[in-house]
């Protein structure tokens, strides 16, 4: 018996760290320098697109074969925001977070350098009605992009509202095999959502998120 738990000890030291079937992703928390101090980039998703069309997000994207999710998340944000890779300088890899939905993903903090013609204005776009150049995107998958002043997140506290997380059972569910049948009693599982609001923008769920866990981190560390 003591050979059999050895084996299976040793077993699953040389097991270790083989990669996750889990699919993945990186997205890039885009830090830029501006007159006005340190602001964060958010994108608004094209409306073509076919999930979460509109919503507020970071730039990234799945991971390809064989590709870390930072690395995923440069060359997404690359992609996106049309600006080379080497423009991009990585701060820091934060937690790995499961995502309800499924995978994993990690959010990295990035400094984007060399946007020329940017000026650090709110809402930016491609164009402007008092003629300043703005920073460019990639239409086919951004609708707009803007900047909220790293600031604000450190002044003003998100607020946060309860859903009900439930079990939907597909058609095919072997309810035969299970207590009770189609009268199982799934637990009711609950999630935090959270909301930033600033000026017209509504930065909410997953991003909202992120930001937060970045700011908190922030002033655990002594940024102020």
């Amino acid at each position: 018996m003591i050979k059999d738990i050895d084996r299976i000890k040793t077993a699953l030291e040389n097991g270790q760290g083989a990669e996750s079937t889990s699919k993945s992703f990186g997205v890039l928390i885009p830090i830029i320098e501006t007159p006005r101090g340190l602001s964060v980039l958010f994108e608004v998703r094209a409306a073509s697109l076919r999930r979460q069309p509109g919503e507020i997000c970071f730039p990234g994207g799945s991971t390809l074969d064989g590709e870390s999710t930072t690395a995923a998340a440069i060359r997404e944000t690359s992609e996106e925001l049309l600006i080379e890779m080497s423009s991009i300088e990585v701060v820091k890899e934060l937690d790995v977070i499961n995502v309800y939905s499924g995978g994993i993903l990690r959010p990295v903090v990035g400094l984007l350098r060399s946007l020329e013609g940017f000026d650090g204005a709110d809402g930016i776009g491609v164009g402007d009605a008092d003629g300043g150049e703005r920073l460019a995107f990639s239409a086919d998958e951004v609708a707009e992009v803007f900047t909220v002043p790293l600031s604000f997140f450190l002044e003003h506290e998100p607020d946060y509202y309860d859903i009900e997380m439930r079990s939907f059972p597909t058609a095919d569910f072997p309810y035969d095999k299970i207590p009770d049948g189609e009268d199982y009693h799934w637990d009711i599982g609950h999630r935090s959502v959270c909301f930033y609001t600033y000026r017209d923008k509504t930065i909410w769920g997953l991003t909202a998120g992120i930001m937060h866990d970045f700011v908190k981190r922030l002033k655990r560390g002594g940024y102020c």
